[in-house]
């Protein structure tokens, strides 16, 4: 009776591990797929699944499928993974590579989306938003950018710049180092591109 109740436990134990790692595997596809675009994106690289065949044969990019699968990624990883609208880690890395990305690529879309979604997720992340750009300094400039970018888009936030300035710039100068902070402040002292 206990040599067979213990066969059983191993395996039900053996069976969700196997699921486990099914489910991991193909978590991990997926992730691996959503990094793969992002960055075939910004390097220019045509991904063969955007591009199609025109009329006279020849092998074309095709820019909406590429954008339209930025676009389901960026909405996916927008929202927030844990309790109190806060996002992972991981989530923060890939949105606010966003702004670089929007930044790089002069991407009217992505600028517009940040100018709106950046703020509150900065807000409610700030320490490990700060974190991430003193740990990866190249998205200071094109994160600030959009973060400036919300006050007045769209009639948000056009009063408060100063208010957020007079309680975040502390947040900045403590968290980032001397350039990155001069960076950042600087895009806050300059006229948002949208």
């Amino acid at each position: 009776m206990v040599s067979t109740m213990k066969t059983k436990l191993f395996v039900v134990f053996i069976l969700i591990f196997t699921c486990s790692i099914i489910n991991g595997s193909e978590k991990y596809k997926n992730e691996e797929s959503e990094r793969s675009a992002l960055l075939s994106s910004l390097l220019n690289l045509d991904k063969e699944e955007y591009t199609y065949i025109d009329s006279k044969g020849e092998k074309q990019s095709d820019s909406l499928k590429a954008f339209k699968e930025l676009e389901k990624i960026y909405i996916k990883n927008i929202k927030p993974d844990l309790p109190n609208n806060k996002l992972s880690a991981k989530r923060l890395k890939i949105i606010m590579f966003y702004s670089f990305y929007a930044h790089e690529k002069k991407s009217g879309a992505f600028q517009e989306y940040l100018a709106s979604d950046l703020m509150p997720v900065f807000i409610d992340n700030t320490d490990e938003f700060l974190r991430i750009l003193k740990q990866l300094p190249f998205l200071t400039v094109s994160n600030c950018n959009r973060l400036n970018a919300s006050f007045g888009f769209e009639g948000k936030h056009a009063i408060n710049k100063n208010k957020f300035l007079k309680k975040y710039e502390i947040y900045f100068k403590d968290n980032l180092d001397l350039n990155q902070y001069k960076a950042c402040i600087d895009n806050f002292n300059a006229k948002p591109n949208r």
